[in-house]
């Protein structure tokens, strides 16, 4: 009987990569967490070498920091990295919107209209409803048919989506953002160009004031 291989060790770094990417980025690892190599390694049942890289990755992409014999930690979210984000949106994503106005697909956007006006949020978990908010956006990125573009957005929407996260704490935060939605929609399918390009701007305003709200941020 032949003896079971062991995946190569860049398929468990992806694995493990992927697994600690999801739950960051859905905060289900809070800022501030304590990432521990050993404790990974023996969940994945693999050596500390495919951990290790994981974490290198996620650190490039400043999800996590790794401090020299103190450890290695969630990224913490700063006041700065709120206004980072929503300033590169801010540039992004109304032009993006006025240009690919008419490019837009009426039954997907009467789709996503529905969804944001069905979804009952006592029955709906966030992750559920941060997938369709992201979904949303990231439909209107693709449509500018610019790969670079749709990379950049796709990191970009990763810091994001923690800030989103824990700011769809504030009270109404994630009602007021449907209804901002269904107004995206409208103004999509108006293909009025000074309308899209208002609506996503204010959406993405009153976004980041929610951002800003986050307690336990950095003030820096």
């Amino acid at each position: 009987m032949d003896a079971v291989k062991e995946p190569p060790v860049q398929a468990l770094q992806e694995v493990v990569y992927l697994r600690l990417k999801e739950r960051i980025v859905n905060c289900d690892m809070l800022p501030g967490s304590v990432v521990s190599e050993d404790r990974l390694a023996i969940e994945f049942g693999t050596s500390r070498t495919p951990v290790r890289e994981a974490l290198l990755r996620l650190q490039r992409e400043n999800l996590v920091d790794i401090f020299p014999r103190q450890g290695t930690f969630v990224s913490q979210i700063s006041l700065k990295d709120i206004y980072e984000v929503f300033q590169i949106r801010l540039i992004v994503e109304p032009r993006v919107a006025r240009a690919v106005g008419k490019n837009m697909d009426a039954a997907v956007l009467e789709n996503f209209r529905r969804t944001f006006a069905s979804i009952d949020l006592r029955g709906s978990s966030f992750k559920e409803w941060f997938r369709h908010d992201r979904e949303f956006h990231s439909y209107i990125i693709e449509k500018s048919d610019n790969r670079r573009l749709v990379q950049m957005y796709s990191s970009i929407m990763d810091q994001n989506l923690r800030m989103r996260i824990l700011a769809g704490k504030v009270p109404r935060r994630i009602a007021d953002t449907n209804q901002e939605h269904e107004k995206i929609v409208d103004a999509l399918l108006s293909q009025d160009e000074d309308r899209i390009e208002k609506v996503m701007s204010d959406h993405i305003l009153a976004s980041r004031d929610a951002a800003l709200k986050i307690e336990g941020f950095l003030h820096n």
